[in-house]
């Protein structure tokens, strides 16, 4: 798998739609069932098998591909910086005022950065359109 593939970030994108309207609603399961069916896509890419699901998005509908990959680097950000605070809580012992600032500051930065992403790719898809 490429590291940065359209493929990967096109799954991130769908999990990202799928996943956040359950995990606001407080259906916790079916929110991760959706994580666990995310990580094995995502296993499959990394041994360069495409899910079916992935390559028909890409296929039939590439508009809304292009707009699901625009955003789909956000679940991996979160997986990796997730990661990255549990290490450094074991290594430096965070109080939990200052987790809840780290927290609301990194929750606040992705949504900027989705924003300004989908901001992106609709000003690069018009552009392509009106050529």
């Amino acid at each position: 798998m490429k590291l940065w593939s359209k493929e990967a970030r096109v799954l991130g994108g769908m999990y990202g739609v799928l996943e956040t309207p359950f995990s606001f609603s407080g259906v916790e399961l079916i929110s991760d069932v959706v994580f666990l069916a995310f990580i094995v896509c995502a296993i499959m890419l990394l041994f360069n098998k495409t899910p079916g699901f992935i390559s028909f998005v890409m296929s039939k509908h590439p508009q809304t591909a292009y707009y699901l990959a625009a955003i789909g680097w956000i679940p991996y950000l979160m997986i990796i910086i997730g990661f990255a605070m549990i290490s450094s809580y074991q290594i430096f012992g965070y109080t939990d005022v200052v987790l809840e600032h780290l927290l609301f500051g990194l929750a606040i930065s992705a949504l900027l950065a989705a924003v300004v992403s989908l901001i992106v790719a609709y000003i690069t898809a018009r552009k392509r359109i009106k050529k």
